[in-house]
């Protein structure tokens, strides 16, 4: 594919999204199993506005979610008891930005650009058994925000379909919150407020390995 598109990157023929078109995109980056939990698939989506051949302005929503799940066997006599352990994090960002691109080739289109945004995430838990009712579930909310600077390419396969690549230098900050803790014994519920409040911040270059897959209309 990269020598077809290098061998025809002087085509006349016009690749590239003209002024005031929009173009969507899909992101898709492969999770794993780590530690005992089972990491979804991180999902994003991005649309852009092209003001002209060299500018654009975008917005990128992106969603992660991940959860574990500790299966805890206990034996009293001939009674097996199992005790569980549930845990799930799920953020979710809105993130605007501009990008600047680069016209010298008509298939390929590298860009560079800044964006900043904001992120909220719910961190929820559950503790209960297989012996009776009475479980524990806690819910901590954060928000946080988020500002990188990137550089990237479009490749163009054919008129207003691309694949693309990107990677950048960032900041992100989130401040989770104390949240609740709701504890149910027998017929006795109780919600207290949780005894800690988490500020975290993340600095460095980000290349997620990923599969950009977009299209002009």
């Amino acid at each position: 594919m990269a020598a077809f598109v290098l061998t025809n990157v002087n085509a006349q023929e016009k690749y590239k999204p003209e002024a005031m078109t929009v173009s969507t995109e899909l992101n898709y980056s492969p999770g794993g199993a780590s530690d005992g939990g089972f990491t979804l698939p991180e999902y994003g989506a991005k649309v852009r506005l092209h003001l002209n051949e060299n500018m654009a302005v975008r917005l990128k929503l992106g969603l992660n979610t991940n959860s574990t799940k500790t299966t805890t066997f206990t034996e009293n006599g001939d009674t097996k008891i199992e005790s569980y352990d549930r845990t799930s994090q799920t953020t979710f960002s809105i993130m605007p930005g501009f990008e600047y691109h680069f016209t010298k080739y008509e298939r390929i289109s590298p860009y560079v650009g800044g964006e900043i945004g904001l992120l909220t995430r719910m961190q929820k838990g559950k503790q209960d058994n297989s012996e009776s009712d009475d479980r524990t579930e806690t819910k901590r909310p954060g928000l946080g925000f988020g500002v990188n600077v990137f550089t990237g390419v479009d490749v163009y396969l054919c008129k207003g379909l691309y694949l693309g690549f990107e990677l950048g230098l960032g900041y992100e900050s989130m401040n989770t919150q104390r949240g609740t803790t709701t504890i149910v014994s027998g017929s006795t519920t109780n919600e207290n407020k949780g005894n800690q409040a988490t500020l975290e911040s993340a600095f460095g270059f980000h290349a997620t390995p990923s599969l950009r897959v977009g299209w002009c209309f």
